[in-house]
């Protein structure tokens, strides 16, 4: 059995968390170019499969689109990878007993 409940918080932002994987030796400087980008309003260094957590936001679901593609992965040969993970305007909890 879940229960399911809505957390009550609405986001006005279109709102994506991306994991990066970066080639050896370019974390730093991946980092730093990632901060400088208008829309990425967080950013982690983490440990495991990925190397950075970001948290990218804009004003709709296609300057997101934009921002993910044209200034964080594309033409950016220190970059590996990038997963997108897309939040919902509402998001829904989910808890199994």
């Amino acid at each position: 059995m879940h229960e399911e409940f809505d957390t009550g918080s609405s986001h006005e932002m279109a709102t994506a968390h991306i994991v990066i994987k970066c080639k050896p030796d370019s974390l730093k400087d991946v980092l730093e170019h990632l901060k400088s980008i208008e829309g990425v309003v967080e950013v982690l260094e983490i440990v495991g499969e990925y190397d950075i957590l970001a948290k990218v936001e804009a004003e709709s679901s296609e300057s997101l689109k934009r921002i993910i593609k044209w200034k964080i992965s594309h033409n950016n040969e220190k970059i590996l990878s990038v997963t997108t993970l897309l939040c919902m305007r509402r998001p829904l909890c989910i808890t199994v007993k």
